[in-house]
């Protein structure tokens, strides 16, 4: 079991510990509801350090990524990222991630992947490296990872970083040197409010400790993965291992926007095309909304009107914005249509629930 830098901090100050992806982090300080509140009002702090970086460098970058990433890489402006895909041969989804290119270094990226599929991510860019003039360095285990959330966030990390940084695009970012650290600062997050996250480039924990503190004082909530989950289940933000895996193709888990059928090749697009040309696509990722008393749990069954099975949910949760149970699940194509009416069945009784393809609580971000 890995454990983030700052773990025996947090647990000296009564964080409730619990494992996720093979890590032990917080799962909250006060409360889910408590700091999922915070964030949707406020800012919240998150360590996500469990999350894997993976620096690409190198003459052959851009080609090694131009084959292995669903977006087209060429495009890419220094300073910018982008959300996209790695595919296997089928089309399946290997994993979702985001690449960052340096702001000032042309063939130099960053990879922000989930911490489940660190060494699948790894072993698929090595692989496909091979005979190109490229390093792949595993940034994970010496750099960590801070995600600030909330309308606050701005007007916190301006504070923090002593920059104005409303002029901070989405998904752009910079680097710089606070308290004698190096940090990557990108515009971003996984929430639907505005936010910010820093790479630290140290494992130090005293060091660590200082920048985490001044962030808390400077008025955000500390915040635990349990709130990470119900805030993106409210963005309707899908979880890799969860909401999709290799079995899972970008159609039905509608992530088409993170790929580029204009590009010339990348791995899984004739497995993609084919699915399109076809227009068989077997199902669809959707939103889910309680209409009856009834949290969506993963593995619930999804009903129509006349109680057969149409699909599954895949996560669940509460939403405390507005009361409700809510979750994310994958729906025959003709149920997959905003407000349509279909079930789950919930302890052998069946509860309504409502099929919606947007966000339940919508995105907060002026990009």
């Amino acid at each position: 079991m890995k454990e983030i830098p700052l773990l025996p901090f947090y647990s000296s100050i009564n964080a409730e510990i619990g494992e996720f992806a093979g890590w032990r982090s917080p799962l909250w300080f006060t409360s889910t509801r408590e700091e999922h509140l915070a964030v949707r009002s406020g800012a919240g702090l998150f360590d996500i350090t469990h999350m894997t970086r993976i620096a690409v460098n190198g003459r052959d970058a851009q080609t090694l990524l131009q084959h292995v990433l669903t977006i087209d890489i060429q495009r890419l402006k220094l300073g910018k990222m982008k959300y996209c895909l790695i595919c296997n041969e089928n089309g399946g989804i290997i994993d979702d991630l985001t690449v960052f290119r340096h702001p000032d270094k042309q063939d130099y990226f960053i990879i922000v992947s989930n911490a489940i599929t660190h060494d699948k991510v790894l072993e698929e860019l090595e692989k496909r490296s091979e005979k190109l003039d490229v390093e792949i360095q595993d940034l994970t285990f010496n750099t960590s990872l801070y995600a600030l959330q909330g309308p606050r966030s701005l007007e916190l990390a301006s504070k923090f970083t002593g920059r104005d940084l409303s002029i901070l695009k989405w998904f752009t970012g910079f680097e710089t040197i606070i308290d004698d650290v190096p940090v990557l600062i990108t515009r971003s997050g996984y929430t639907g409010e505005n936010g910010y996250e820093f790479m630290f480039w140290t494992w130090d924990v005293e060091k660590l400790r200082k920048v985490w503190s001044r962030i808390i004082a400077l008025g955000a909530a500390p915040c635990g993965l349990a709130s990470r989950d119900s805030l993106r289940l409210e963005a309707g933000y899908p979880l890799y291992g969860i909401d999709m895996d290799e079995e899972t193709n970008p159609i039905e888990a509608r992530l088409d926007f993170a790929i580029d059928l204009s590009k010339e090749y990348f791995i899984g697009k004739e497995a993609i095309m084919k699915i399109l040309e076809s227009k068989q696509v077997r199902r669809f990722l959707v939103n889910l909304k309680s209409i009856e008393k009834a949290i969506p749990r993963r593995g619930y069954e999804i009903l129509d009107r006349n109680n057969h099975k149409v699909g599954n949910v895949t996560s669940g949760g509460f939403s405390f914005i507005f009361g409700i149970g809510i979750g994310l699940g994958y729906v025959k194509p003709e149920y997959a249509n905003e407000g349509e009416k279909l079930k789950i069945k919930y302890r052998e009784k069946h509860r309504e629930i409502e099929v919606t393809l947007k966000p339940v609580v919508p995105h907060k971000i002026k990009k």
